[in-house]
């Protein structure tokens, strides 16, 4: 929304223009952070945390202005629709969390990296996931993923998330993406899988360092093994219960990746798991609003 040229980007300017990053136009036009408000833009706290304590502080203190301001807050504006609905109803919905696994010999300071994680969603539509379902499954039957399910999520869901906001990688990076699945069971209406697949990326990531100018290249990659079971509902047509990880080493440092003093190579996973009905798991995934997350598959076969 910081940049979003409709009346709901306009408002979210007005209310971060109030807090933390105020009149900041240097070195990039980001307003990440938290922010409390009112429904007519006042703000009543802002910062940007990791930190549990500080943002329960600033909450507090932002509860404690609100309810001074008695009846004299705004009523809600209404706001043009500039994001269409690109929900995949009928589709696959995952959570994907991404952190460090431990490693053999860990020389990291013990600070909030060290056990960092984060979260993020991958959509994927009805053709997509039924691609996983052979078209008679029987036990030992086997299927591939749509080319571009598994190019999504090389590209946009194996990234290095854990501390920060990387870019997706460029259709360019995908150096192969695999899933396949095989038929362990079936039962009645449902079909259970074991899935399995493999994912290489690389790529030299450049920046301007701010405080200097210099330029900066970080050489980046993550070879990911992959693997998960599944469970489809053949009357329903969808998936009942879905797990994926995947994990290898990854390499590099990416902008916004708090990797500068932890380049690698060192193991990583990011793990998928069948989101719910709660209205946060429709939170679109962090790279939806990117113009390829839907369509091609960067030349992948």
């Amino acid at each position: 929304m910081q940049s979003q040229p409709d009346a709901k980007g306009a408002f979210f300017r007005l209310v971060a223009e109030q807090g933390h990053y105020g009149g900041r136009t240097f070195p990039t036009p980001t307003r990440q952070g938290l922010y409390a408000f009112t429904a007519d833009g006042v703000s009543l706290g802002a910062m940007n945390t990791r930190e549990a304590g500080p943002l329960l502080a600033m909450l507090r203190r932002a509860l404690e202005r609100f309810e001074g301001l008695g009846s004299s807050g705004g009523a809600p504006t209404a706001y043009d629709a500039w994001r269409p609905d690109r929900y995949p109803h009928g589709g696959l919905v995952v959570r994907a969390i991404a952190r460090d696994l431990p490693r053999e010999v860990d020389t990291r300071p013990d600070d909030w990296r060290k056990v960092a994680w984060n979260l993020d969603y991958a959509w994927f539509d009805a053709a997509e996931a039924s691609s996983l379902i052979p078209s008679s499954p029987v036990t030992g039957g086997t299927a591939n993923a749509a080319p571009a399910m598994a190019w999504r999520l090389a590209r946009f869901h194996l990234r290095d998330f854990v501390r920060g906001e990387p870019a997706p990688w460029p259709a360019e990076a995908v150096q192969g993406a695999s899933l396949r699945s095989t038929v362990t069971a079936v039962t009645g209406t449902t079909v259970t899988l074991a899935l399995a697949g493999r994912a290489t990326m690389a790529w030299d990531f450049r920046w301007v360092r701010p405080n200097d100018g210099a330029e900066v290249v970080s050489p980046c990659r993550y070879d990911a093994d992959l693997s998960g079971e599944a469970t489809w509902d053949r009357i329903a047509g969808r998936f009942v219960a879905f797990t994926l990880v995947a994990w290898g080493p990854r390499y590099g440092a990416h902008r916004y990746t708090n990797r500068a003093d932890d380049l690698g190579p060192a193991p990583m996973a990011v793990a998928f798991e069948l989101a719910g009905d709660a209205p946060r798991d429709r939170t679109p995934p962090h790279v939806v609003l990117h113009h390829e997350y839907f369509e091609s598959t960067g030349g992948m076969a």
